[in-house]
């Protein structure tokens, strides 16, 4: 990268970290857990096993986990999640270096419920609802929705991270576990065959931003070749951070896992697949706008702008 481009994306990073730290100017006047607040370093807590990760990608299923263990434990908690509480303190790792991560703490909550309330909106919708959760992780999707017995559910991964699941989280009745990569094709047309009639909502939460775009399209293409009438839900950073070796989320600063791939507009999408029709685009500092402090909030009073960093995405397949 030549001198002067480089002095420019150093100058956007420092624009950025101003920017989240005005979002949180007020940040610590909302921890009213702070006395309970999940710390690795909390004698009460016992750590019972230490997992090695095989790829850089596979770690990053820690961080939202912790964030929504963290949230949990506030008495204002956007969400709920006491499996991840437990989940978090069976596993042996330095949370610690994600602490500092406020924009993301507030952010994968908000993430999270939102894809929550899209599959209840789905299942309360539909007679046959088949909910499919895209590179999981350690994700309590089925745990934390309560009509879950209304439809069936299924957990995709790979298979090390499915592995993890199954040691902390053993499968339950309705909900099943599957190995493999989200762009392999066997676990779409396995699903298919096993649900002829089935309705699909398909989750895939924190994980398209690590593939580059080639690969999301052809994720997309391979997804609505197959489940015509389902939907699509999925997040996605923007071009300010897909385009910058210096912008990146808060929680990856420092970290081997790189953003590959961005958009800014939901409409995009329908171009590079005409089958999906874009059902919502949402902007995460629309949400809770009290915990987004002053700058976020005023943030929020320009989509343009957010849509530069992040997106929440919906698409119906035609």
């Amino acid at each position: 990268m030549d001198p002067g481009r480089k002095c420019e994306e150093q100058q956007k990073e420092r624009i950025y970290q101003s920017i989240s730290s005005l979002f949180f100017l007020n940040e610590f006047e909302y921890c009213s857990f702070l006395p309970d607040r999940i710390n690795s370093n909390n004698s009460q807590i016992k750590m019972k096993k230490k997992y090695e990760f095989k790829s850089v990608v596979a770690e990053t299923l820690l961080i939202p986990l912790y964030m929504r263990a963290k949230e949990s434990r506030r008495k204002d908690a956007i969400l709920r999640d006491r499996q991840a509480e437990q989940l978090v303190e069976s596993i042996e790792y330095d949370y610690s270096k994600f602490d500092g991560a406020k924009l993301s703490a507030i952010g994968c909550v908000v993430r999270g419920l939102y894809f929550d309330n899209a599959i209840r909106r789905f299942i309360a919708t539909r007679r046959n609802p088949i909910v499919v959760n895209v590179g999981c992780g350690l994700d309590t999707r089925y745990q934390r929705i309560e009509e879950h017995d209304k439809a069936i559910f299924y957990e995709m991964d790979l298979p090390e991270v499915i592995d993890l699941r199954r040691d902390l989280l053993p499968e339950p009745a309705g909900d099943h576990y599957i190995a493999g990569s989200l762009l392999e094709t066997q676990w779409m047309d396995d699903l298919r065959k096993k649900h002829p009639e089935g309705e699909f909502i398909i989750v895939i939460e924190g994980v398209l931003m690590y593939f580059y775009e080639k690969q999301v399209r052809q994720l997309l293409t391979r997804l609505a070749d197959r489940f015509s009438g389902s939907e699509v839900w999925f997040d996605v950073c923007g071009p300010m951070m897909a385009n910058s070796k210096y912008i990146k989320p808060d929680s990856l600063r420092g970290h081997e896992a790189q953003i590959r791939s961005g958009l800014k507009d939901g409409h995009e999408v329908e171009n590079w697949e005409p089958r999906l029709q874009l059902i919502d685009q949402a902007l995460y500092q629309k949400f809770f706008p009290k915990r987004w402090g002053l700058g976020g909030r005023l943030m929020g009073l320009f989509p343009g702008i957010c849509k530069k960093f992040s997106s929440l995405l919906g698409y119906k397949i035609k």
